[in-house]
């Protein structure tokens, strides 16, 4: 599996209505799905729940602390329609804020 950066992710990041997509391949296998995931929240200083399998789709709940507040969201990667994607979940989330996070998270 080819190293996920920041930059990767980034260049590739696009905003459509309720959902932030990253057009980048899929992972081939469970395993490298866990890998991509585990480096992803890595690179964006993400705390993940237990990821949830579908017949073809992974989920997994995305945390992070932003000041005060925490943001949060649902990364889904889905092989029927080869597409990846973040859902910003809860009180005060959307895709604007949810991409004004990526972009910052690195800066600190």
């Amino acid at each position: 599996m080819q190293q996920l950066t920041r930059q990767d992710v980034l260049s590739h990041l696009s905003v459509h209505n309720e959902t932030l997509e990253i057009c980048l391949p899929l992972p081939s296998t469970p395993l490298k799905t866990k890998q991509w995931v585990a480096q992803f929240a890595t690179l964006f200083c993400f705390q993940c729940s237990e990821g949830d399998w579908g017949a073809d789709r992974y989920q997994v709940m995305l945390s992070a602390s932003v000041g005060k507040h925490e943001l949060r969201c649902i990364l889904c990667i889905e092989w029927l329609c080869d597409s990846i994607w973040l859902e910003p979940t809860g009180v005060q989330q959307n895709t604007e804020t949810l991409a004004n996070y990526l972009h910052r998270s690195g800066d600190a």
